[in-house]
């Protein structure tokens, strides 16, 4: 039974709104979650950067700014490498530890510039504990393509149709996870 749940789907499909909704159900019934999220920063109404937030601490931390002064640049942004690696190392195992299921909002390119992330987004995925992570859609190689093509995962693709239903799904799929481990 795969415990890895992976949402993807085109920018603006309510892929973080659904791992949020299925996030707060699973609170609703008792479970603890644990990772991190990447919410956009905004000023004035534009987007500017995305920051990363500790899903157990509270955290942040910025993981990509217009106005960064160094780092790969992804679109207009300027990843911040050390902060992602500080992080995601940090969220990640502390959920491993800690938390009932991972949470990774996202594995995605900007990410994927950090050898950190790998690591900890690979210890979740190897890890007994339910993940739900939201994953690029289009990326189909490199670490991202890999990860896509695990036998130990299972993809849902956030669509108008679907995107009410979802976080009940996943939520109930975790659950059994839950229930299945002890």
């Amino acid at each position: 039974m795969p415990n890895n749940f992976l949402v993807t789907g085109r920018p603006g499909s309510g892929k973080t709104s659904v791992i949020e909704g299925a996030v707060a159900l699973l609170r609703s019934r008792g479970y603890k979650p644990g990772g991190l999220y990447c919410p956009e920063i905004r000023e004035r109404g534009v987007r500017v950067g995305f920051k990363m937030v500790d899903l157990m601490t509270g955290e942040e931390r910025i993981l990509a700014h217009v106005d960064q002064p160094v780092g790969p640049l992804v679109s207009k942004y300027r990843v911040n490498v050390p902060n992602v690696d500080t992080m995601s190392e940090a969220s990640i195992a502390r959920a491993l530890e800690g938390a009932d299921f991972v949470v990774i909002d996202e594995i995605a390119p900007m990410e994927v510039h950090s050898e950190g992330f790998k690591r900890a987004v690979l210890a979740a995925l190897n890890s007994s504990k339910p993940l739900l992570a939201v994953i690029h859609q289009r990326t189909t190689t490199g670490f991202i393509g890999e990860v896509k093509s695990r036998r130990d995962v299972r993809i849902f693709e956030v669509t108008p149709s679907n995107r009410g239903r979802l976080p009940e799904e996943l939520a109930r799929m975790v659950e059994e996870v839950l229930r299945w481990k002890r």
